[in-house]
């Protein structure tokens, strides 16, 4: 009878231990709705990336373009711009892998918004009419993140 006391006690301190660990390890697994948010950055990553290739399109001199509606103020920025353009791209082909799953919800939300500050700015500083586009944009892809 001595020995069922320590035992019952180390038994209940495993199980203790175990509990916690289960716990651990189910909170890291991916459940369905953190499944929906990622479908759901990455399907606005897509649009903002073609959004984007829009700009390029039109800052492009090589490409015959109908009114072209974002226009640089100085146009020996252009191959600088476009590579911009290409960086944003770049950054967000990430949201459409698999790697940004790792990430939570919060913590691309930041790195999104860093990238739209980040092209706000750029339409801003950089194209005629640029407070103009910048709202037309941000007007746009707020209605898309909010239909995605």
């Amino acid at each position: 009878m001595e020995q069922l006391i320590p035992v019952l006690f180390v038994t209940a301190f495993i199980a203790f231990i175990m509990m916690k660990q289960i716990k651990h390890i189910t909170n890291n697994l991916p459940n369905d709705e953190a499944k929906n948010d990622f479908k759901k950055y990455a399907n606005f990553s897509a649009s903002v990336q073609s959004y984007i290739r829009i700009i390029k399109n039109d800052i492009d001199s090589s490409k015959e373009k109908e009114n072209p509606k974002f226009i640089l103020k100085d146009p020996t920025m252009e191959t600088q711009s476009l590579e911009i353009l290409s960086d944003f791209i770049r950054k967000l082909v990430f949201f459409e892998t698999l790697l940004a799953k790792r990430k939570t919800s919060q913590e691309i939300e930041s790195e999104l918004f860093s990238i739209l500050d980040s092209i706000d700015t750029f339409v801003r500083t950089n194209c005629q009419d640029g407070e103009k586009l910048a709202d037309e944009l941000k007007e746009f892809l707020y209605n898309d993140f909010q239909n995605a």
